[in-house]
């Protein structure tokens, strides 16, 4: 590439006109690559980690397994459609119900936003924790127990959100009771929203208070 500059200039000593040309100046490609470039974003690192041996107790909003042992991973969503196409399937939401800010003075309102849900969906908020309560793990065994009409044959799907652990350790406990076709969903709600399919708003199932 090559940027010319010439400039003419009319003499005024005399009825002719003259003019002058100055010598053409030349950017080269070596010049311009000295120009400073675009830095780039740093790419984020959601590779695949190893399975633990146990529970996840570390945070829950980290990368995650690509498999799960004793079950099966959805990695597609137009699998997941087939497979609620079936009546039996059973699908569960182990995302955390929202809390109310601390900050927020006593006796003010608050009204958390609608829970975007597959359709469908069973919401069974804290038990995809690392460590949960006997009760709050005899309460989410009792739900599966009604929801699959005690069949443990029963596709039992399981999931939360992108890159979050609560879905993993739900389904590992499902396969834990006995369960014989748990299948994560590794994706959420948040690959279920990017295939532009429709949600329903639900409400928790929570433990009851003693």
């Amino acid at each position: 590439m090559v940027l010319a500059i010439a400039l003419s200039v009319a003499a005024t000593s005399t009825p002719r006109t003259q003019a002058a040309i100055v010598p053409v100046v030349a950017l080269t490609p070596l010049a311009l690559a000295a120009a400073p470039t675009r830095a780039t974003a740093p790419t984020v690192d959601n590779s695949p980690v190893a399975e633990p041996p146990g529970y996840w107790t570390g945070p829950i909003n980290s990368a995650v397994p690509a498999a799960i042992t004793g079950g099966k991973v959805i990695h597609d969503v137009h699998a997941l459609q087939a497979l609620l196409k079936r009546p039996e399937t059973v699908i569960v939401d182990v995302s955390n119900a929202p809390v109310r800010p601390e900050n927020l003075a006593t006796g003010a309102p608050w009204l958390p936003l609608p829970h975007q849900a597959i359709p469908g969906s069973v919401w069974i908020p804290g038990v995809g924790l690392g460590e949960i309560p006997p009760a709050a793990g005899d309460f989410f065994r009792r739900q599966l127990a009604v929801a699959t009409g005690n069949d443990p044959t029963r596709p039992i799907v399981i999931y939360c959100h992108q890159t979050c652990w609560l879905s993993w350790n739900a389904a590992k406990r499902a396969i834990s009771y006995g369960y014989l076709n748990v299948y994560w969903f590794r994706d959420g709600i948040e690959g279920w929203k990017a295939a532009h399919l429709p949600t329903a708003v639900i409400e928790p199932r929570v433990v009851p208070a003693r």
